[in-house]
């Protein structure tokens, strides 16, 4: 099943790749929404290309600033249509040694899961520090909270919170923490959920074994 899921994604991506290239040569408010949702949609086959391959980090130098902006950017379009506030903190000077397009692809898991549970007029926080050797990153959102009981479950995969959840993005998020040597927590309530990633500024590249079984 793990391999024809890949290869479904596989043949699913190419497909994908031209609507965007023809979407793009368009002017227009419907171009821009097609060019998006294939875009998200390519993120959705990246997360099951992503969960059956180990995960070995390119890292380099680079902004926290400009990751977390990034993601406000490209999320902008899909916060207005329940006009959610997404709100970034971080120093300018912010900066990490790490896999940027790993690190983009784990905020953005994180933040639609956050935009999807958050309710008309919420708010989703992005914010970034350095805390001595460290690096915190923390999301938030103002949703409903996940049930105590499931709490424990979160990063299982094909575990999902959600009807409209498939159960990879999580268990990638914390092997994407996890392949950077840093840690994940999560805490939720009633009046929301908070994520808390901390990465060590000088990190060690942690390859992994050839599995899809974590």
């Amino acid at each position: 099943m793990g391999e024809m899921a890949m290869e479904l994604a596989h043949e699913i991506r190419n497909p994908l790749g031209s609507i965007e290239l023809y979407a793009s040569m368009i002017e227009g408010e419907f171009a821009e929404q097609i060019v998006q949702s294939v875009r998200l949609l390519n993120h959705s086959v990246t997360n099951v290309l992503q969960f059956g391959k180990p995960i070995v980090p390119a890292p380099t130098r680079m902004s926290v600033y400009r990751l977390l902006e990034g993601i406000r950017a490209f999320l902008q379009p899909i916060a207005q249509q329940k006009n959610i506030r997404i709100a970034t903190e971080c120093d300018p000077d912010c900066f990490a040694l790490a896999d940027h397009e790993l690190l983009h692809r784990m905020l953005l898991n994180l933040v639609l899961n956050a935009l999807r549970e958050t309710p008309t007029d919420g708010t989703v926080s992005l914010k970034g520090q350095v805390a001595g050797r460290d690096i915190l990153i923390e999301v938030e959102d103002t949703g409903t909270g996940i049930q105590e009981e499931r709490m424990a479950r979160i990063f299982d995969p094909m575990f999902s919170t959600s009807r409209e959840g498939c159960g990879l993005g999580l268990p990638i998020v914390k092997r994407i923490v996890e392949s950077h040597n840093g840690m994940i927590t999560a805490n939720s309530s009633s009046e929301g959920t908070r994520f808390l990633i901390s990465l060590p500024q000088d990190m060690e590249v942690l390859s992994e074994p050839l599995t899809c079984s974590r």
